[in-house]
């Protein structure tokens, strides 16, 4: 289809209502309009080309156009576009089912379908909540989070993420729990480190940590469930747990009787550098998480499909006769999708394939290797993240850490140059965000981080 570009570009501003942006400034400014995308790189309407460091909001595994994911889509397609998962199975979203009972930690057995990760959580949530009700432990209405957290943009999801930034217009919606302060290291409210290096080299006590134990221990009777992110807190700016921190959590609700939810909807499929974060010895000797919520890179990034993971303990309180109601009251029209499921098949059979995991080690190291040179930058506070999730904090002033106002849009400085250099990133406030692909290359995380640092000394800050 061939349009007029121009009219593209007013049509865009006329007509579309872009999430998380002002669009008053979006309608006072040059627009970027992708057309398509080839491997690792964004290519818009002009035919530049723009290396997305952000997976396109971290959803992209192995570049765009990847053969196989296209493949399986039309495959699919010339058989069935879609079915009801209302009381009828169909093969892709079985076989998938199989395949992630498979491939995440043993106790978790049931999958439930979402179209993204904010529905996921809020399955997770209402399965917990009724857990507690089909169990006869109906004064359970109260959950714990962290402050910052982020779960979704949806109602519930809201309620049990922390987002002041984001969500804090909308409280008088939102249901009541608990928030711990977040552990973020950079800005401790007990420890005075110069950056979170400093303190993963000098380690603490942790006080973060007691700090949400004496939460769940406190409010245990009450509490239907806890829940994190996977190891990194990515929409509160990248902020990475401290090692031990969610297994520390995954104790305490054992041991008081509560759910615990871990969101891997940004986590999962190789982000942190393993396959998920909940796969390590000390949460599957735990056997926690209860729930686990999975989305964004499920598909490699093609289409919308999300899954909530529980156990056979929570799924057969669910189970009884039909006039006893006690089945799960939720489920959307494309729950379980043969398309969606279909391009999820494919992209885990690129991870096997290909061993990914183990590949993407190497990239890591070097990622994390050229990122060090950001720090002797004036304005850049702390570098932070694990495995191919990055933030980089810019303050105002390095020794205070004095941050910037929010209104200055440091973090936006630094993207409006990086467009320049042929580099797409969206900031959140004034922390760059660098979430590449799985597929980048070795040469292009050196351009990548020399391209920003050279960013971040041209955006006037």
């Amino acid at each position: 289809m061939n349009i007029d570009k121009n009219l593209l570009e007013k049509w865009d501003k006329e007509y579309v209502w872009h999430p998380y942006t002002q669009t008053k400034e979006y309608r006072e400014s040059k627009n970027l309009i992708i057309e398509r995308g080839e491997g690792n790189y964004l290519i818009d309407i002009y035919g530049n080309r723009y290396l997305d460091a952000v997976s396109s909001i971290w959803c992209n595994l192995f570049g765009h156009s990847r053969r196989e994911i296209i493949e399986a889509i039309k495959n699919q397609a010339d058989k069935i576009c879609h079915s009801t998962l209302l009381g009828c199975g169909n093969i892709p979203s079985i076989l998938l089912a199989k395949k992630l009972v498979d491939m995440t930690p043993k106790h978790l057995t049931k999958v439930f379908y979402s179209e993204d990760g904010a529905e996921a959580v809020e399955i997770a949530v209402k399965i917990a909540y009724q857990y507690y009700v089909l169990r006869g432990d109906k004064g359970r209405t109260k959950f714990i989070s962290v402050k910052e957290g982020y779960h979704g943009d949806t109602v519930g999801a809201m309620s049990v993420g922390g987002s002041e930034l984001f969500h804090g217009v909308f409280k008088p919606l939102l249901f009541k729990g608990y928030h711990a302060n977040p552990p973020y290291c950079y800005r401790c409210k007990y420890h005075n480190f110069k950056d979170t290096d400093e303190r993963n080299e000098k380690g603490c006590d942790m006080r973060c940590l007691d700090e949400m134990i004496n939460l769940i221990e406190k409010h245990a009777d009450e509490v239907f469930c806890v829940i994190l992110e996977g190891g990194v807190m990515g929409s509160a700016g990248m902020i990475p747990f401290p090692d031990g921190y969610i297994e520390g959590v995954a104790k305490a609700c054992k041991e008081n009787d509560v759910i615990f939810i871990l969101d891997e909807v940004a986590t999962g499929f190789g982000r942190t550098g393993k396959m998920f974060f909940c796969d390590n010895e000390e949460l599957k000797k735990l056997e926690k998480p209860d729930i686990l919520c999975l989305g964004k890179g499920l598909t490699g990034g093609y289409l919308p499909l999300a899954a909530t993971l529980t156990t056979d303990e929570i799924y057969n309180q669910f189970l009884g006769e039909f006039g006893e109601s006690k089945q799960l009251y939720h489920g959307h029209t494309y729950t379980g999708n043969q398309l969606l499921c279909s391009a999820a098949l494919a992209t885990l059979e690129i991870f096997e394939k290909e061993n990914v995991i183990e590949n993407i080690q190497p990239k890591i190291k070097l990622l994390h290797e050229e990122l060090r040179k950001l720090k002797e930058l004036e304005h850049v506070g702390d570098v932070r993240g694990r495995g191919f999730m990055i933030g980089i904090e810019l303050v105002k002033d390095k020794e205070t850490k004095e941050p910037y106002p929010y209104g200055y849009k440091a973090g936006y400085r630094v993207a409006e140059k990086l467009l320049e250099k042929g580099v797409y990133m969206r900031p959140i406030g004034n922390v760059v965000i660098l979430v590449p692909p799985l597929s980048i290359t070795e040469e292009e995380i050196i351009y990548l981080c020399d391209s920003l640092y050279d960013a971040i000394k041209e955006a006037d800050l």
